[in-house]
């Protein structure tokens, strides 16, 4: 009878997982696939010559444009591709849901964007701090759209 009742509930986490694709709770895997997704899209930014005409020239105000609707982005990403899965709203709130991806995410991408440009020299182009803190936001944007992507839509 023990048999019969792991048989059940394999079948029922294989339901969950590939039918109902309904969201495990956040994993170091998910984690690791954030980060290459970041990398896959940042790095398409960071070796763009047009990337140092405009970085270097983003403004406060553009700033916190980019900043701002990198947030708003990955929140809708959150929550259309993953939270809207979750069948008991009620036992997992979206608050919960969201805070671990998105800091997650965030932290995710603006490392990545710090490590390309290191990586390439552009930090040391940039010339002053302020200009490099520009440059990690501007690449900071598909970063961040790549993490969340690369985890939420490959897995739901």
């Amino acid at each position: 009878m023990a048999k019969l009742d792991e048989i059940a509930n394999d079948v029922h986490v294989l339901r969950e997982r590939l039918v109902e694709k309904i969201p495990a709770h956040f994993t170091m895997r998910q984690i690791v696939v954030a980060f290459f997704g970041a990398l896959f899209f940042g790095f398409t930014f960071v070796l763009k010559g047009l990337l140092l005409d405009v970085g270097l020239r983003l403004d406060t105000i553009q700033l916190s444009i980019i900043t701002i609707t990198t947030w708003i982005i990955l929140t809708a990403e959150i929550y259309f591709v993953g939270y809207h899965r979750v069948p008991d709203k009620d036992k997992r709130h979206f608050g919960q849901f969201w805070a671990k991806r998105f800091f997650t995410y965030y932290f995710i991408a603006i490392f990545v964007s710090f490590l390309l440009l290191s990586v390439y020299g552009i930090t040391t182009i940039a010339g002053s701090p302020v200009n490099m803190i520009k440059l990690v936001i501007a690449v900071s944007f598909p970063a961040a759209i790549g993490a969340a992507g690369s985890d939420l839509l490959g897995k739901y």
